[in-house]
């Protein structure tokens, strides 16, 4: 019994040991039939045979294939091959490519009175420029598949084409003008004198830049102003500073004084032929020069427009953490102050020290530098001299920082900072840029004036909400809105600019809305259009 068990149990065994080796004999069968791949690379088809298993990229590593880094195969290069799989390589080339092209010029048309109604006139010639694109393309085996521009280079800038069109004068009210109202626009000032509808333009020639410097002198002969280059081929050059010595003379040449990059420039009062100014130097970075903080007086020929001399008040200095942006300047009416602002502080000129002396500090508004410009205060004086009245960033509404508070307030303070009213007016906005009143006859004498300012409809958003032009005691009291009123768009400063000007009697202030110079009379809120330009900006009205 016991040896038929002993004989069962080896012929088992033996059969077991037997079907191991048939079955390992034929996978070894198995695993040494060829396994054949087609590739298709560089326009041609390779059949490739391995003996073992291999990868994709194995496989075109045996066929003496190279792959670039941006090549594509498919299926992906780790991919297990198998008999009959076909392989795809596609040859990728990303190559830049720069070329030449024309720029084309543009068109602006400007509103003027001296055509007549619907006649136009080419007043400079559109010149094409040229600029340099360059791409980035994306060829597959030869063939472009994407091209994405990369960068575009103006090598030479176009000349717009500037094309006057005569509008109907006939819609402006006659009006009396007290003193002689300048503005420019479209490049060019223009003129309305004793009258509304009698309007001329200053030989200023072409490119008045009046956002830099727009300055009348107190009687009106003298006009300062800046003016973009004719070319912008000198990256040096930011703008030019030029003098017309006379505005009553029609055959009077503006003359181009021998200073450019100027940030800043003003007449001195009581002091003919003589200015304040300071100056910058260009950069590519917003905003698009560096402020030097300075500030010279210079002193005119009063035949030639020359300059005499011009010394050295404050030295060129960094300033503050937000210099970059520069200082704004503004004179007292007797001539003896120098009122000084930055985005985060204001004071007083002192000339013997060359130093500008700190009064008041505030947060600066922090919001608007990712957009690249940052606001800054304006400055105006009472007519005696007595107080200067300014717009200034307010403390915070609530949990937010001081520097993002979207309250502007208009403040007043002595010129000796022992005495400050903050605020005169709480929260009338950002661009607010209130304005003194000429000092005006009464029975009793002369009366204390009037506050002129913009008050936001939306004093949080302030930025860009629309305004009013309204009128305060001195004091801030009284406040009544003039224009445009609650029935009508606001003023949109952002687009026609916050400057006011008062009439030389103080009975008006003209104020710019929708593109044209209304004048409203501050007693009565009645407003008169006295332009039909379109484009009128920074209003100026001297005796």
């Amino acid at each position: 019994m016991t040896m038929r068990w002993r004989r069962r149990g080896l012929l088992l065994t033996f059969s077991l040991f037997l079907l191991v080796a048939v079955v390992i004999s034929a996978c070894e069968t198995a695993a040494q039939e060829p396994i054949r791949v087609r590739i298709l690379a560089d326009g041609r088809e390779v059949v490739q045979t391995s003996n073992e298993p291999r990868s994709v990229r194995e496989i075109l590593q045996q066929a003496g294939i190279a792959v670039g880094d941006l090549d594509r195969i498919n299926p992906s290069d780790f991919t297990p091959i198998t008999d009959g799989m076909v392989i795809t390589v596609v040859r990728v080339e990303n190559r830049p490519e720069c070329v030449e092209d024309v720029l084309p010029y543009s068109t602006d048309t400007i509103r003027t009175p001296d055509l007549a109604p619907g006649q136009s006139r080419i007043v400079q010639a559109g010149v094409n420029g040229t600029v340099r694109v360059c791409f980035d393309v994306v060829i597959e085996d030869g063939v472009e598949r994407s091209r994405t521009q990369s960068s575009r280079t103006i090598l030479t800038p176009a000349t717009n084409q500037i094309v006057a069109l005569g509008i109907d004068s006939s819609r402006i009210e006659p009006i009396p003008i007290a003193g002689l109202l300048v503005y420019e626009s479209g490049g060019a000032v223009r003129t309305v004198e004793r009258i509304s509808t009698n309007q001329g333009v200053l030989p200023t020639g072409p490119r008045v830049d009046s956002e830099r410097v727009f300055a009348l002198s107190d009687d009106g002969r003298q006009l300062l102003f800046t003016r973009f280059p004719e070319t912008s081929d000198d990256p040096a050059i930011y703008n030019e500073l030029w003098v017309l010595l006379d505005t009553g003379d029609p055959d009077a040449q503006p003359v181009r004084l021998i200073i450019d990059n100027v940030l800043t420039a003003s007449w001195v009062p009581g002091q003919p032929f003589t200015f304040s100014y300071s100056t910058l130097q260009p950069r590519n970075e917003p905003p698009g020069y560096q402020a030097l903080n300075d500030l010279y007086v210079a002193r005119l020929d009063s035949r030639t427009g020359q300059i005499l001399r011009a010394d050295p008040v404050v030295q060129p200095r960094a300033s503050g953490v937000y210099g970059l942006w520069g200082t704004q300047f503004a004179w007292s009416p007797d001539g003896k102050r120098l009122a000084w602002a930055q985005a985060d502080r204001m004071g007083m000129v002192d000339s013997e020290a060359g130093a500008l002396r700190p009064y008041l500090e505030y947060s600066v508004y922090t919001t608007t530098l990712s957009n690249g410009w940052l606001w800054s205060p304006s400055l105006a004086w009472s007519p005696d001299s007595a107080l200067v009245v300014m717009s200034l960033h307010g403390a915070p509404l609530g949990d937010e920082s001081p520097e993002t508070s979207p309250a502007f307030d208009i403040a007043a303070l002595q010129p000796d900072g022992r005495f400050i009213v903050n605020p005169v007016i709480a929260q009338a906005g950002m661009w607010s840029a209130p304005r003194y009143s000429p000092l005006r006859a009464g029975p009793d004498g002369l009366s204390d004036g009037q506050i002129a300012y913009l008050q936001a409809r939306s004093p949080i958003n302030s930025v860009s909400s629309e305004y009013d032009l309204v009128v305060a005691d001195r004091d801030g009291s009284n406040q009544r809105i003039l224009f445009p009123g609650k029935d009508r768009a606001g003023i949109r400063p952002l687009d026609d600019g916050s400057d006011l000007a008062w009439s030389p009697d103080g009975s008006a202030v003209a104020v710019v809305y929708q593109g044209d110079v209304y004048i409203v009379d501050v007693q009565t809120g009645n407003p008169t259009q006295v332009t039909l330009v379109g484009n009128a900006r920074h209003p100026r009205w001297v005796r």
